[in-house]
Protein backbone atom coordinates (compact mmCIF):
# COMPACT_ATOMS: atom_id res chain seq x y z
CA UNK A 1 0.00 0.00 0.00
CA UNK A 2 2.95 2.55 0.81
CA UNK A 3 4.98 1.89 -2.52
CA UNK A 4 1.51 2.06 -4.63
CA UNK A 5 0.67 5.23 -2.85
CA UNK A 6 3.07 7.36 -1.36
CA UNK A 7 0.73 7.16 1.99
CA UNK A 8 2.86 6.10 4.97
CA UNK A 9 2.19 4.29 7.79
CA UNK A 10 1.78 7.13 10.22
CA UNK A 11 -0.13 8.79 7.57
CA UNK A 12 -2.75 6.28 7.15
CA UNK A 13 -2.97 5.58 11.34
CA UNK A 14 -3.88 9.48 11.44
CA UNK A 15 -6.40 9.10 8.33
CA UNK A 16 -8.10 6.41 10.13
CA UNK A 17 -8.91 8.27 13.03
CA UNK A 18 -10.57 10.75 10.86
CA UNK A 19 -11.96 9.17 8.24
CA UNK A 20 -14.78 6.46 9.04
CA UNK A 21 -14.23 4.54 5.79
CA UNK A 22 -10.24 4.14 6.53
CA UNK A 23 -11.15 2.96 10.22
CA UNK A 24 -12.27 -0.18 8.80
CA UNK A 25 -9.48 -1.01 7.35
CA UNK A 26 -7.65 -2.22 10.50
CA UNK A 27 -5.06 -5.01 11.69
CA UNK A 28 -1.57 -5.20 10.75
CA UNK A 29 -1.90 -6.28 7.51
CA UNK A 30 -5.17 -4.68 6.22
CA UNK A 31 -6.22 -5.50 3.15
CA UNK A 32 -7.05 -2.72 0.31
CA UNK A 33 -9.31 -2.92 -2.82
CA UNK A 34 -7.90 -1.44 -5.92
CA UNK A 35 -10.51 1.62 -5.18
CA UNK A 36 -9.39 1.52 -1.72
CA UNK A 37 -5.87 2.07 -3.15
CA UNK A 38 -7.11 4.46 -5.76
CA UNK A 39 -8.83 6.64 -2.51
CA UNK A 40 -5.72 6.74 -0.81
CA UNK A 41 -3.78 7.79 -4.10
CA UNK A 42 -6.22 10.31 -4.29
CA UNK A 43 -6.59 12.27 -0.85
CA UNK A 44 -2.75 11.81 -0.74
CA UNK A 45 -3.28 14.14 -3.78
CA UNK A 46 -5.55 16.17 -1.68
CA UNK A 47 -3.05 16.21 0.69
CA UNK A 48 0.52 16.61 -0.96
CA UNK A 49 -0.19 18.60 -4.08
CA UNK A 50 -2.81 20.64 -2.74
CA UNK A 51 -1.95 21.07 0.87
CA UNK A 52 -5.31 20.33 2.17
CA UNK A 53 -5.43 19.05 5.76
CA UNK A 54 -7.50 15.31 5.53
CA UNK A 55 -9.18 16.59 8.79
CA UNK A 56 -11.09 19.56 7.05
CA UNK A 57 -12.36 17.29 4.35
CA UNK A 58 -12.85 14.09 5.71
CA UNK A 59 -16.81 13.61 5.27
CA UNK A 60 -15.94 14.36 1.71
CA UNK A 61 -13.02 11.91 1.29
CA UNK A 62 -15.39 9.25 3.70
CA UNK A 63 -18.02 10.05 0.52
CA UNK A 64 -15.13 9.60 -2.05
CA UNK A 65 -14.35 6.21 -0.54
CA UNK A 66 -17.54 4.95 -0.58
CA UNK A 67 -18.45 6.14 -4.19
CA UNK A 68 -15.15 4.79 -5.84
CA UNK A 69 -15.71 1.45 -3.94
CA UNK A 70 -19.38 1.31 -5.20
CA UNK A 71 -18.23 2.46 -8.94
CA UNK A 72 -17.95 0.38 -11.77
CA UNK A 73 -14.26 0.75 -13.58
CA UNK A 74 -15.78 1.72 -17.03
CA UNK A 75 -16.73 4.48 -15.05
CA UNK A 76 -13.69 5.61 -13.45
CA UNK A 77 -12.07 6.14 -16.86
CA UNK A 78 -10.83 9.32 -17.97
CA UNK A 79 -12.69 10.55 -14.77
CA UNK A 80 -12.41 13.45 -12.23
CA UNK A 81 -13.20 13.46 -8.98
CA UNK A 82 -14.48 16.32 -7.55
CA UNK A 83 -14.32 16.37 -3.68
CA UNK A 84 -16.16 19.56 -0.92
CA UNK A 85 -16.15 19.28 2.51
CA UNK A 86 -18.78 16.67 2.96
CA UNK A 87 -19.19 15.07 -0.36
CA UNK A 88 -17.56 13.26 -3.51
CA UNK A 89 -18.87 12.72 -7.18
CA UNK A 90 -16.86 11.19 -10.21
CA UNK A 91 -17.37 12.55 -13.24
CA UNK A 92 -16.04 12.72 -16.78
CA UNK A 93 -13.43 14.63 -17.77
CA UNK A 94 -14.67 15.27 -21.36
CA UNK A 95 -18.49 16.30 -20.35
CA UNK A 96 -18.80 17.68 -16.74
CA UNK A 97 -19.93 20.77 -16.68
CA UNK A 98 -19.24 23.46 -14.13
CA UNK A 99 -22.55 25.07 -14.10
CA UNK A 100 -24.88 24.04 -11.20
CA UNK A 101 -22.05 21.60 -10.28
CA UNK A 102 -19.58 23.60 -8.29
CA UNK A 103 -22.15 25.63 -5.70
CA UNK A 104 -19.53 25.57 -3.24
CA UNK A 105 -15.76 25.10 -2.81
CA UNK A 106 -14.53 21.99 -5.09
CA UNK A 107 -11.33 20.11 -5.32
CA UNK A 108 -10.68 18.57 -8.58
CA UNK A 109 -8.28 15.66 -9.31
CA UNK A 110 -7.97 13.65 -12.57
CA UNK A 111 -7.58 9.80 -11.67
CA UNK A 112 -6.44 8.49 -14.91
CA UNK A 113 -2.83 9.56 -13.85
CA UNK A 114 -3.39 7.79 -10.40
CA UNK A 115 -4.87 4.66 -12.23
CA UNK A 116 -1.90 4.26 -14.52
CA UNK A 117 0.24 4.76 -11.65
CA UNK A 118 -1.05 2.13 -9.14
CA UNK A 119 -1.60 -0.19 -12.93
CA UNK A 120 2.06 0.02 -13.51
CA UNK A 121 2.91 -1.10 -10.07
CA UNK A 122 0.36 -3.74 -10.03
CA UNK A 123 0.50 -5.46 -13.02
CA UNK A 124 3.37 -7.21 -14.51
CA UNK A 125 5.66 -5.98 -17.62
CA UNK A 126 4.99 -8.28 -20.50
CA UNK A 127 7.94 -8.68 -22.93
CA UNK A 128 7.56 -7.49 -26.53
CA UNK A 129 7.60 -10.75 -28.59
CA UNK A 130 10.49 -12.06 -30.16
CA UNK A 131 9.32 -12.32 -33.55
CA UNK A 132 7.71 -9.98 -35.76
CA UNK A 133 4.22 -10.15 -36.98
CA UNK A 134 3.72 -12.04 -40.15
CA UNK A 135 2.67 -9.59 -43.18
CA UNK A 136 0.74 -12.41 -44.48
CA UNK A 137 -1.63 -14.44 -42.50
CA UNK A 138 -2.54 -17.46 -43.05
CA UNK A 139 -5.64 -18.53 -44.10
CA UNK A 140 -8.61 -21.00 -43.05
CA UNK A 141 -6.91 -23.25 -45.94
CA UNK A 142 -3.37 -24.03 -44.31
CA UNK A 143 -1.97 -21.61 -47.16
CA UNK A 144 -0.09 -18.01 -47.67
CA UNK A 145 -1.98 -15.32 -49.36
CA UNK A 146 -2.11 -11.63 -49.28
CA UNK A 147 -5.13 -9.91 -47.93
Amino acid sequence: MRTLTGVSVETLRHWRKTVPYLASKTGKAARFSFADLLGLAVANELVSSLGVHIGSVSAGVDALFNLLASANTPEMDGAIVFITSTTASLHESSSWSAEGLLSQPTLAIPIDPLIARLQKHMLPVMPTPAQAALPFPPNEHGGWHPP
